[in-house]
């Protein structure tokens, strides 16, 4: 049984040019805002219930989150990478040596790829592309400084 859904929580459809939709094999895909206000799409549904539960636990999700976190996470998104850098490198606190090597590692292989990325485009299939980078140059994995803490959507330098 299909439930209706708020306004705003988002919508689900198929893609398919079935004669018979009622009876179509093909799966639901759901399309809705995420945090950052971009739209987005998760497919894979073979259910109008399990699309419609997806789209209520993601707007859950972002009520659950506070008007004054996601406003931050929309300023931050709006910063470049070399900028958030620049922000980040001070709170480490690091040894002498370790945050020589942090810098160099920072100028050396983030700013000329990745630096002038504003936050919120960096998805995780920049990051495979940047971590193939590395390695095609030979980079080792003590080296890679970038990855995944995630406000919202996107992701945000830190050291693995």
């Amino acid at each position: 049984m299909a439930r209706q859904l708020a306004r705003g929580m988002g919508s689900f459809f198929r893609d398919c040019g079935c004669a018979k939709p009622t009876r179509c094999p093909h799966a639901y895909t759901i399309r809705f805002r995420n945090g950052l206000g971009r739209q987005c799409e998760e497919g894979g549904f073979s259910t109008q219930d399990d699309a419609i539960e997806r789209l209520t636990q993601i707007y859950a999700e972002k009520k659950r989150i506070a008007p004054s976190v996601a406003e931050a996470c929309r300023e931050l998104g709006q910063s470049t990478v070399a900028e958030y850098a620049k922000q980040w490198r001070p709170r480490k606190i690091t040894d002498y040596s370790t945050g020589d090597h942090v810098d160099s590692s920072i100028k050396v292989h983030i700013m000329p790829r990745v630096g002038s990325r504003k936050l919120n485009t960096v998805t995780p299939i920049v990051v495979e592309r940047f971590l193939d980078e590395l390695e095609a140059d030979g980079v080792g994995r003590g080296n890679r400084l970038f990855g995944g803490r995630d406000c919202g959507e996107f992701w945000v330098l830190s050291v693995i």
